[in-house]
């Protein structure tokens, strides 16, 4: 149980501390975690094919907006993701695609073979798919959480 917490917390603050580092890697091309388009996503939502979708975003971003059928990164997900099989289909969503990056290559170097990145994150699913949700910035968090 303290492992899995503690991978939980380790987990976490790799992800909320994306750094400019990680964009750096994948701008030059040093990422090996496959991109998923949102147009992409919408086509495999539609399709029989079994998957899961992963929101690393905090729990205030999530009350102000949601892909259908996310689930929260938390540790009980982490706990379920430890028991899938490696080669589940993944794809890790944030807001614009950086956070869920890390998450992402966190995953991939676990040793799951199928693992995702959404790119531009649930801001280009609202810009592209479903302009009905909401887009917001890190400045909406004071009027998000109550």
């Amino acid at each position: 149980m303290k492992k899995i917490l503690l991978l939980t917390i380790l987990l976490m603050s790799l992800i909320s501390c994306s750094s400019e580092t990680d964009a750096v890697a994948e701008r030059n091309g040093l990422s090996t975690v496959a991109q998923m388009s949102v147009q992409d996503l919408k086509s495999l939502q539609t399709s029989d094919e079994s998957f899961y979708l992963f929101d690393v975003r905090e729990e205030w971003e999530r009350e102000i907006a949601q892909i259908a059928d996310s689930r929260i990164l938390n540790e009980k997900t982490v706990n379920f993701i430890g028991n899938l099989e490696r080669d589940s289909l993944m794809v890790f969503q944030c807001r614009t695609g950086s956070r869920s990056q890390s998450a992402a290559e966190y995953f991939q170097k676990q040793g799951f073979t199928r693992v995702f990145n959404l790119t531009g994150g649930i801001d280009a699913w609202s810009l592209e798919i479903d302009p009905e949700i909401v887009r917001y910035s890190k400045k909406d968090k004071k009027s998000a959480v109550k």
